[in-house]
């Protein structure tokens, strides 16, 4: 074998491997989004079931098993959201509010440990998004769950209405 035949077999060897080193590096980048997209799904989950958990709560402690006489004056203040003297867990939370300042954390079955922070706060019906220290008819919860697992957290919000039954 020349010397022309051995350059030639050398830089072939030298384009499969750097073909490969390509290919190796996108199946990876690949693998690592589709883990990525399973977390957050994951995530997302676990933050709805918290959403829909709180959804059967009363609205607000006067409205526990009864309606209240004024709307939304005999609401608790903006200021005193949380739980109750009393209610050491969630387990025993018996309205929305209950929920404000709860920080929760987890494993799932796959192993992906998160932790789970809560804000509870009124809204207007003219601005759903900013948390205001006025009573209203309108509560939003903002959950946001951070894990080693996740490149960013994932935030989700829900705006809980009360209706006078």
């Amino acid at each position: 074998m020349g010397r022309a035949e051995l350059l030639l077999v050398l830089g072939a060897l030298a384009i499969f491997g750097r073909f490969s080193l390509i290919v190796n590096n996108a199946l990876l980048e690949n693998s690592t989004r589709v883990l990525q997209s399973e977390f957050e799904i994951t995530g997302i989950s676990i933050l709805q079931e918290t959403i829909s958990e709180v959804g059967l709560k009363a609205f607000d402690k006067a409205s526990v098993g009864r309606i209240p006489a004024s709307v939304p004056s005999d609401f608790t203040a903006a200021s005193s959201l949380g739980p109750e003297t009393g209610e050491t867990d969630s387990s025993m939370y018996n309205d929305i509010d209950d929920y404000n300042g709860l920080t929760t954390t987890g494993i799932t079955i796959a192993g992906m440990t998160y932790t789970i922070t809560t804000e509870v706060g009124y809204v207007s019906i003219t601005d759903l998004v900013t948390l205001s220290s006025t009573l209203s008819t309108m509560k939003r919860m903002n959950l946001t769950l951070t894990s080693d697992y996740l490149s960013n957290d994932l935030n989700l919000s829900y705006v809980y209405s009360y209706i006078r039954e």
